[in-house]
């Protein structure tokens, strides 16, 4: 999947990240991060890093609170501009899972962690591949 606007001519930085999609038990709120902005807890890839290695030390820095992965959702890539100015295609590898146990105090002290019903998400998170995530991450009823 891609979203944003990719502008011809523009030179994009490429970053890979992955990102945490956790739901309540019915389904209709999911976990956001909120700091100015909306996002799913998570974060950029550093080189030679695991998804799920990535995304569990994304969520201790982020959250305070371990994570364990239930499944792959997707990839999707972001094409956005910064508010430094700079042009990302951002490529986010989505996963569901939980938080776990309380690790320890946040790096991230601006980062709030709040439970959102889905459709307020919509209206809160940053990049529309986040809402695709979340969208996406309900499981589908029989």
């Amino acid at each position: 999947m891609q979203f944003g606007e990719k502008i011809n001519g523009v030179v994009y930085r490429e970053r890979d990240a992955v990102y945490a999609v956790v739901l309540d038990e019915e389904e209709k709120a999911a976990i956001i991060v909120q700091n100015g902005k909306g996002f799913l807890p998570g974060g950029g890839l550093r080189i030679g890093e695991k998804h799920i290695a990535c995304l569990k030390r994304e969520c201790i820095e982020e959250t305070g609170y371990s994570f364990s992965s239930d499944r792959f959702i997707g990839e999707a890539q972001q094409f956005f501009k910064s508010r430094q100015g700079e042009y990302i295609m951002n490529k986010g590898y989505f996963y569901t899972g939980n938080f776990g146990e309380y690790v320890k105090k946040p790096v991230e002290e601006d980062h709030e962690l709040v439970w959102m019903e889905i459709d307020e998400a919509e209206k809160i998170l940053f990049h529309s591949s986040h809402v695709w995530a979340v969208k996406k991450g309900i499981k589908p009823r029989c």
